[in-house]
């Protein structure tokens, strides 16, 4: 377990966003380089200044890599990065630390070896974020500030820029940077693919979670999703205490419309129901497809008095002919059995005793609602 002071410095230093965290965790991780780059130089200058360059460039060059690697960090934590089609700002920062490579290339040459394999990692960073594209124009490029720089000090210095041993690092960075920056163009290239699948998987799966729980017709919950849906609402009711009610539904003459306007009629009458119910029900209620022309509205947290008087309201608005007036040879009433579940007993139980209610109000005339305490 991590140190709480870690854990308050932590959201302070890399912000809460979690894109924004990664690049700048990404830019912590390039910033140590930098840092041990420098260290390594101003050490090396301290003990060879007269062959080296003059003091006062190498603190100007130390001077301008602090203020610009700083002023990247400034960027991405205020996140004024974000305007920025690439909010990591990985394309410039991997630029500007391959001019300031090149740069120090020239200002110390004892460094060389160093420096190349520096590159080499910087070319790297490009996995994570930069398309194939843009890798291998950095991989050109830092052929190109690399070549440059030797060359500059092939003609300021040769005493210090061999040209023979220039001519083969030139060789050796045409030949390895293009390919590490190939090789990472590919390998973000499979993470792009990867999180492509990814996506489609997350889509997949969603569509399946609504296939499995959804009633294709009305949208509704289905029957299978309705039985989870009432056990949790059981447990919770039991735990908290508190009263559940639920309602049977089912369409008054519903056959007749079938047999009389074909099955596209009768599905048409379906839809509408379930849109028609939606806006006369609480955020807290639960209309399900149970089968057939049959629905289950689940009532949390809802008494027998209250239960009533929402599944009433429900009955009203759809026998209205006001409901009906775009498809008026559509128009169905229901019957509806209410009924509370009590402690100690099973849902099928109480189903059970709806089921009977709704069966009574269909025997007493239908377009009604029983109550079963």
């Amino acid at each position: 377990m991590l140190h709480p002071f870690f854990t308050s410095v932590g959201p302070l230093v890399l912000g809460t966003e979690p894109r924004q965290r990664r690049a700048l965790s990404r830019y912590l991780l390039s910033a140590s380089v930098y840092a041990f780059s420098l260290l390594v130089q101003l050490q090396l200058q301290g003990t060879m200044w007269s062959e080296l360059a003059p003091p006062q460039v190498v603190l100007g060059y130390v001077a301008v890599l602090s203020l610009t690697v700083s002023g990247f960090y400034v960027a991405i934590r205020s996140g004024f990065s974000r305007r920025f089609a690439d909010p990591s700002l990985t394309v410039v920062q991997m630029g500007f630390a391959i001019v300031a490579l090149a740069g120090a290339y020239l200002i110390n040459p004892y460094l060389r070896g160093m420096l190349l394999m520096i590159v080499a990692l910087v070319l790297i960073f490009g996995a994570f974020t930069l398309t194939p594209r843009n890798c291998r124009r950095l991989g050109w490029f830092s052929v190109t500030a690399l070549g440059l720089a030797m060359g500059a000090g092939v003609w300021l210095a040769p005493q210090l820029f061999v040209p023979q041993i220039e001519a083969l690092h030139f060789v050796f960075s045409l030949v390895v940077l293009p390919t590490i920056a190939v090789l990472a163009g590919q390998l973000s290239r499979l993470r792009a693919n990867l999180r492509t699948q990814r996506g489609e998987l997350s889509e997949a799966l969603a569509r399946i979670r609504i296939l499995a729980t959804r009633d294709d017709l009305t949208g509704l919950p289905n029957r299978r999703h309705a039985q989870d849906l009432l056990a949790h609402e059981a447990t919770r009711a039991h735990r908290e205490r508190a009263p559940l009610c639920l309602c049977l539904i089912d369409l008054d003459h519903f056959k007749r419309v079938n047999d009389t306007l074909g099955h596209a009629a009768g599905d048409e009458v379906l839809r509408l129901v379930a849109h028609q119910s939606k806006p006369l029900l609480r955020d807290t209620d639960v209309l399900t497809r149970w089968g057939g022309e049959e629905f289950l509205l689940l009532l949390p947290e809802t008494s027998l008095a209250d239960a009533e008087r929402v599944v009433e309201r429900l009955r009203q608005h759809l026998s209205s002919a006001e409901t009906w007036r775009e498809r008026p040879e559509l128009r169905v009433t229901f019957s509806g059995g209410i009924t509370a579940h009590h402690e100690g007993e099973s849902m099928q139980e109480t189903i059970a005793r709806a089921d009977d209610m709704l069966y009574r109000a269909k025997t007493a005339g239908r377009d009604r609602v029983l109550l079963a305490a």
